[in-house]
């Protein structure tokens, strides 16, 4: 049956006496259905949902959602982040096999009427795990955006409160919001609601914030998504592993992803050739997307501000200065030294004598003088 999804949530909006989750489901439908061409079926529909007086939902689009979302009792702060999909303008640069996983999950749920009908029924859960700044959040925004649906991403600062059973009511009362609209819910640094039980410098209050984390999400419905993120997926509790459907680790760039983050941060604004580009990947190796970010960013902001001609040699000064080599100012000949045992010797191909030359502006033939010195004081 087409638009199971949407039918469902209608239906099960009107028994339980929900008219927001109805308007917002029945939005959604009439969407769907002015894409395949229903438009009569859709006219008549949104004739019904503009004859509704209410305050949760207009029927021109997604915006008023973000006024309802809501708050801890104590401090008054939302629980929650949106972002509405007309401002989703993010894009995450994963590896081939993390690109192909993330696409399975999207046509999964894109394809649920089929897998309804067939008594299957939808994957609606997804665990990313991986070392941080590797693109587990951007991966989350992606899913929401393919879809077409806001993200709602949990606040940590909000959701955990140090009151006694406040976290755990809080979590409930986010699982129910969710649950009222099409959206993808993110749970994001999820270890720190999701942590072993077992542990012993824990308080009780843990088992009782797990356990109701596990209760929400197996009451959660099928046709809803939720999406978490951790960097430290030893910690997570055992029996929330379970609950994922799918389960993806998100690992560090690799040489051919950390030349398409090259063009995505520097955007055209300088030249930068492709051999450059190479070399750079290469040096890059071992750090996560938001490190890269952050070197390539700041590099053109000193350029910047500085009124200076960006070059790829501010790039490899930050990438440097990142790994804790000497400065180049007070101690020339060592950091010279530095760079060219982690050039040439961690890396070796593609760093040529010729290659390591250009990034330092020497001769070729300095090089292998200062690979074979100890360093010190270039006015020594």
């Amino acid at each position: 049956m087409n638009y199971s999804i949407e039918i469902g949530k209608i239906i099960e909006g009107a028994l339980k006496g929900d008219s927001v989750k109805i308007q917002n489901y029945t939005k959604l439908l009439i969407d769907k259905l002015l894409v395949d061409g229903e438009e009569k079926t859709a006219q008549k529909f949104s004739k019904l949902l503009a004859g509704v007086e209410s305050n949760t939902l207009s029927p021109s689009g997604l915006s008023s959602f973000s006024n309802t979302i809501p708050v801890d009792n104590e401090s008054r702060i939302a629980l929650a982040d949106i972002l509405l999909p007309a401002e989703n303008m993010n894009t995450a640069i994963l590896s081939e096999k993390n690109q192909k996983e993330l696409e399975e999950f999207v046509l999964n749920y894109k394809t649920a009427d089929k897998l309804n009908e067939l008594g299957i029924g939808v994957s609606n859960t997804l665990l990313l795990y991986g070392p941080p700044g590797c693109g587990k959040t951007k991966s989350a925004q992606w899913i929401a955006k393919q879809l077409g649906l806001p993200l709602i991403t949990a606040r940590l600062d909000s959701l955990i409160s140090s009151y006694l059973g406040t976290t755990a009511k809080n979590i409930r009362i986010l699982f129910e919001y969710a649950q009222r609209m099409p959206c993808v819910l993110l749970l994001d640094e999820f270890d720190a609601i999701a942590k072993a039980r077992d542990d012993a410098n824990e308080l009780g209050e843990l088992k009782r914030i797990v356990n109701s984390l596990l209760q929400n999400i197996d009451a959660m419905s099928k046709d809803s998504l939720l999406i978490a993120a951790t960097n430290h997926s030893d910690l997570l509790d055992r029996a929330v592993w379970r609950r994922f459907d799918y389960k993806i680790e998100v690992k560090y760039p690799d040489i051919q992803n950390i030349s398409r983050l090259l063009d995505l941060f520097i955007n055209k604004k300088f030249d930068l050739s492709i051999k450059n580009k190479e070399l750079l990947s290469y040096a890059f190796q071992g750090c996560s997307g938001a490190t890269i970010e952050e070197i390539v960013k700041k590099s053109i902001r000193e350029c910047v501000v500085n009124n200076k001609e960006f070059s790829v040699r501010n790039v490899y000064a930050e990438l440097f200065a990142f790994k804790g080599f000497p400065d180049e100012q007070s101690n020339k000949k060592a950091y010279q030294k530095e760079v060219i045992n982690y050039l040439y010797k961690e890396i070796g191909k593609p760093f040529s004598y010729d290659a390591i030359a250009e990034i330092l502006n020497i001769s070729k033939s300095q090089i292998k003088p200062l690979m074979n010195c100890n360093g010190g004081s270039e006015n020594e």
